[in-house]
């Protein structure tokens, strides 16, 4: 009546286990109470996410200080997102919690698969949030504007016209340019609208605008350029990438046909 059990390491299981994922160089880092639930929370993030959420590492069990020591060191020079551990209805040690900070690792922890979703889309939407705001000057959103012939109050740098928004919306930090005769006017470092200070001059807006060029301090209306002149908001393969990862959805169809 002698019973035999067979030990097994728990890394080991998961070495061979692993193989039944599909797991990525670069994701986040999974715990689960069991297999069984390691492998419902990776087919939710992997085939009902959308976009889905890339996974470097599985494991089961309870999140000790060791699992996130290791996290950190493998994703150190990784987008924060990716240093991130979704512990699944597993406890998570105290010492562990407390290594967080040396390593710079999140945890988010639920019991339900949606709650633990839930808060790391949120997260990556805040990382998102912060980086978007941070490269906002480097963007120039595409416009096309007519200078308005009988609305030209200083004719020298810095300049101030008006103009009619054709295409597009003017906003201020938009660097202005004739690329028919490639003529830089400046940057719109203000924008009026019946006489009251906006951020942004909407299309088919007339608004009055001071620009400064600092490249060409010399520049005049009526010498460089006038009312014949159609200007453009000049875009710079940098403000081009940081709309392509930051601003698209900002962006109408037309505003992309601009560009």
């Amino acid at each position: 009546g002698s019973k035999i059990v067979y030990t097994v390491d728990k890394e080991e299981i998961i070495k061979v286990e692993e193989s039944k994922f599909k797991l990525q160089d670069i994701g986040v880092t999974l715990f689960a109470s069991s297999m069984g639930s390691l492998e419902a929370l990776v087919k939710f993030l992997q085939t009902e996410c959308n976009p889905p959420i890339p996974i470097s590492q599985v494991n089961i069990g309870k999140v000790m200080k060791k699992d996130v020591v290791k996290t950190g060191i493998i994703n150190e020079k990784l987008l924060p997102e990716f240093n991130t551990i979704l512990a699944f209805n597993v406890e998570i040690d105290e010492d562990a919690e407390k290594e967080c900070k040396n390593n710079k690792v999140k945890i988010f922890k639920a019991e339900i698969i949606y709650h633990l979703f839930d808060q790391y889309t949120k997260y990556k939407k805040e990382l998102f949030e912060q980086r978007k705001e941070a490269v906002r000057d480097k963007m120039i959103f595409p416009c096309e504007l007519k200078i308005l012939q009988n609305c030209i109050f200083n004719k020298k740098n810095p300049l101030v016209f008006g103009v009619e928004v054709m295409k597009g919306n003017l906003h201020i930090g938009t660097h202005l340019s004739d690329p028919i005769t490639n003529t830089y006017i400046g940057k719109v470092v203000s924008i009026q609208n019946n006489h009251k200070d906006v951020q942004i001059g909407k299309k088919t807006s007339s608004v009055c605008i001071k620009v400064d060029n600092q490249e060409n301090p010399n520049i005049a209306y009526g010498r460089q350029f006038d009312y014949s002149n159609t200007l453009y908001s000049r875009i710079s393969r940098e403000s081009l990438d940081t709309l392509k990862e930051y601003y698209k959805d900002d962006c109408t169809k037309d505003d992309l046909i601009l560009i």
